[in-house]
């Protein structure tokens, strides 16, 4: 089946700013046609932007499910005879009528408004005797709909919710990567001491200042997304102990950087996944796990059966928390303890000196794990979108377009808009979007001086960056030549000084 831009190619373009104007997509910043298809298409592919329009034709018209539901059956494609038979017919417009009649407000069949909305598309089929019409979802809008066979999702006793609105979204984002990249930068430049209780606290202080969340101490959830940052570039094998210091290890640090972004987003999130030695239990900020008795949990394997379980959603679906966690309590309440034995382990909630033992407290056991789990490593590592809590409701979580693909689904990597741009003023800061490699912004880390993280990374060029990155043996040319590549329009007085430099000759920063 064609692809939603594959679908667009074919269309008039009053019909794209049709499609636009249903779907409350933005192609205004396009400068050619091209361009327009490819921004349209990303809008129209998003898993929430879908699942939004479905659920709003369905409420307008019941028939609309069905006519998905007779598509999935058929693997998305059914003859268009077949098809108007029972959802009607679209009629055929030229762009001058479509201008004149504006079908997509008045449409007059089911086949007209999912055409009209971006679902479905109609294309030809064989030659001769054998040509015919046939009516589509394409490729990559199909892993997003409500499937035949989800009714029920596959080992869940649980229904979909309504998508949320726009504005309660928190979709799976790179803030964790980003801060990633940070902490690589920071290494280079700086000092991690350790003590025997941990990093030297001066240190950490330093470095949560250039992380994308602002850190908080008193915040339980943002120590314990701290830990797991550190915990997940030690198992990636960056750190080494030099001393008392923590220093980079060259060789794992520069393939992790040559990495795309999107293979980079899954070494983050398979190193959580495959660790044995990070107990999410005991990380749980609202419980303690308190070291007595025999009792040992197993972390890879309760995190491995939560996995499999989430992997059972629907990808693009919205799910209620409460739901979601009410499921897996009747499918599968011992998924961390094979042994169903809720009496010999002493964990207890936090700041109390009660035990939670008994069935009866899984809600407050195995209940906080999932919750924190959400709320925490899913969502930081972006496998999970998130929407705030409306009047009196829970939390909503969807499987990401990433997240659907790690847990074994077969849906399409999401397009992403990513701004990477590098701008130098002639103030000597130099600036970068977030979507920057960060094998870019570890080279600018090198010589350059961090000034801030958020909304955008800035740093400052100095006559100590400069020379503290002469002294690595990296020479003024070689900074201009980079700065040239990659910036646009860097200011020629910057670049000349920054070739003149050397240990005898200041850069004239203002």
């Amino acid at each position: 089946m064609p692809t939603t831009s594959q679908m667009l190619a074919e269309y008039p373009d009053i019909l794209l700013h049709a499609l636009a104007e249903m779907r409350g997509a933005l192609i205004e910043s396009a400068d050619t046609r091209e361009q327009a298809i490819e921004l349209l298409a990303a809008q129209l592919t998003d898993p929430t932007s879908i699942q939004m329009a479905y659920q709003e034709m369905v409420d307008y018209a019941p028939q609309v499910e069905a006519a998905i539901q007779m598509l999935l059956r058929d693997h998305g494609e059914v003859v268009e005879a077949q098809f108007s038979r029972e959802f009607g017919a679209i009629r055929q417009m030229g762009p001058a009528k479509l201008e004149r009649e504006s079908p997509w407000l008045y449409p007059e069949s089911i086949a007209e408004l999912l055409y009209y909305n971006g679902l479905i598309g109609r294309a030809f089929k064989g030659a001769g005797q054998r040509a015919h019409t046939v009516i589509y979802i394409p490729s990559d809008v199909v892993p997003w709909l409500p499937h035949p066979q989800s009714d029920l999702t596959s080992g869940l006793p649980l229904k979909p919710s309504p998508p949320p609105s726009p504005s309660r979204m928190m979709a799976a984002d790179d803030t964790f990567l980003l801060d990633a990249g940070t902490l690589l930068g920071f290494l280079y430049n700086e000092h991690l001491r350790l003590t025997p209780a941990g990093p030297h606290p001066e240190d950490v202080d330093r470095l949560v200042q250039r992380l994308q969340v602002p850190f908080n101490s008193g915040d339980a959830d943002l120590n314990v997304r701290l830990a797991l940052l550190l915990h997940i570039a030690n198992r990636l094998g960056w750190l080494r102990r030099e001393g008392d210091t923590v220093q980079l290890t060259q060789n794992p640090v520069a393939a992790f950087l040559d990495k795309t972004r999107a293979e980079q987003r899954r070494m983050l999130f398979d190193a959580w996944r495959s660790s044995p030695d990070w107990n999410d239990l005991c990380r749980t900020p609202e419980l303690e796990c308190v070291e007595a008795g025999l009792w040992r949990n197993d972390p890879l394997q309760t995190r491995n059966t939560i996995l499999r379980l989430f992997g059972c959603l629907q990808p693009g679906a919205w799910y209620l928390q409460s739901t979601l966690l009410e499921a897996i309590r009747a499918a599968e309440p011992d998924f961390q303890r094979p042994t169903g034995d809720y009496e010999t382990w002493y964990i207890r909630k936090s700041g109390t000196q009660e035990f939670l033992k008994g069935f009866e407290r899984w809600d407050e056991v195995e209940g906080a794990l999932l919750r924190f789990l959400i709320r925490g490593p899913l969502h930081w590592l972006a496998a999970l979108d998130l929407a705030e809590p409306g009047a009196g409701r829970d939390l909503l979580l969807s499987l990401s377009a990433w997240g659907a693909q790690w847990l074994g689904h077969d849906v399409p990597a999401p397009n992403e808009q990513i701004h990477n741009q590098i701008l130098v003023r002639e103030d000597f800061t130099v600036t970068l979007e977030s979507g920057v490699s960060l094998a870019d912004r570890f080279r600018v880390e090198r010589f350059a001086q961090w000034r801030q993280s958020y909304p955008l990374f800035v740093y400052q060029i100095t006559q100590r960056s400069l020379k503290r990155a002469a002294e690595r043996g990296i020479t003024g040319a070689r900074v201009a030549r980079f700065l040239r590549e990659r910036c646009r329009n860097a200011p020629s007085r910057v670049i000349a000084a920054i070739e003149r430099f050397d240990f005898s000759e200041k850069v004239q920063a203002p």
